[in-house]
């Protein structure tokens, strides 16, 4: 069993490998908005150095569509929910939304490069009830620092669907997106797994499924380090997908370690040019 749920991560993260192909595309796709997010004025045009800093986060929308598989009547339908953002005056970085968006779509997204490429290839295969969820949500907007939340379902049968997760952090006057590699110092990764790791340790404790044989439970789902990381308000959040750090009722988890316990190993000069 444990090689099963194994292999099925392992899985996902062949899926999207071909993510970073897409990053570098500008072709942009459909736009159908309704919603507005309103918050704060944004400046008209792609930011510059010589542009001053807003003294609000820019002003995005959420795009959202919902489409059946042609030609498909009745509720068991093939979908495809795709909810995505765009942010006033910035279509480089949005352009780099939507293909990182599409590129978390958990099936062969080699020859994929719009929504319309995603759908085609879908419905070659979709059976009832398959489903693909693609969604973008802002989880922390300063004027220095956005933390975008990237995430996709598919379900093509089975017990359940399998998920996987993405954040990326953008700081809008740069138009620049920030690493786990750009937030720690130079040779300083090892000391920050060893503060997630601590942090995990505390999780553990938390952790329903670890209570009853904690030791088991380790030599199960032992610690694994991961640098999908979010700059968030009271330190840096580590979120962890699908059997990585337990079983698919666990969820994706996420853990956060305090700056307060980061002193020496994340890069505070950084930081310092981007806190709100």
């Amino acid at each position: 069993m444990s090689r099963l749920l194994r292999s099925g991560k392992a899985y996902v993260l062949v899926l999207i490998m071909g993510l970073a192909a897409y990053i570098a595309a500008t072709e942009q796709v459909f736009a159908q908005s309704n919603q507005v997010a309103n918050v704060g004025q944004q400046r008209a045009n792609t930011p510059s150095e010589s542009t001053p800093p807003t003294l609000e986060p820019p002003r995005y929308r959420l795009h959202s569509l919902v489409t059946k598989m042609p030609d498909c009547k009745g509720e068991l339908c093939p979908s495809i929910t795709y909810k995505k953002l765009s942010f006033e005056g910035y279509p480089r970085f949005n352009t780099f939304l939507d293909r990182s968006l599409l590129g978390l779509a958990l099936i062969d997204t080699s020859k994929v490069k719009n929504f319309a490429d995603l759908a085609s290839q879908f419905w070659k295969s979709a059976e009832d009830r398959y489903e693909i969820v693609l969604s973008a949500e802002v989880r922390r907007a300063t004027p220095s620092v956005i933390v975008i939340e990237l995430q996709s379902y598919l379900y093509s049968g089975g017990a359940h669907g399998m998920s996987t997760m993405q954040y990326v952090n953008w700081v809008p006057k740069l138009d620049k997106i920030l690493t786990l590699n750009d937030m720690v110092l130079r040779g300083r990764m090892m000391a920050f797994e060893a503060a997630l790791k601590k942090q995990y340790v505390k999780w553990l404790d938390t952790n329903e499924f670890a209570q009853t044989d904690k030791a088991g439970y380790t030599k199960m789902w032992p610690f694994q380090f991961s640098n999908n990381a979010a700059l968030m308000q009271d330190g840096i959040a580590v979120t962890f997908d699908h059997y990585v750090l337990g079983p698919y009722a666990l969820g994706m988890p996420t853990i956060v370690v305090p700056y307060a316990e980061l002193k020496g190993i994340i890069n505070n000069g950084l930081l310092a040019k981007i806190q709100n």
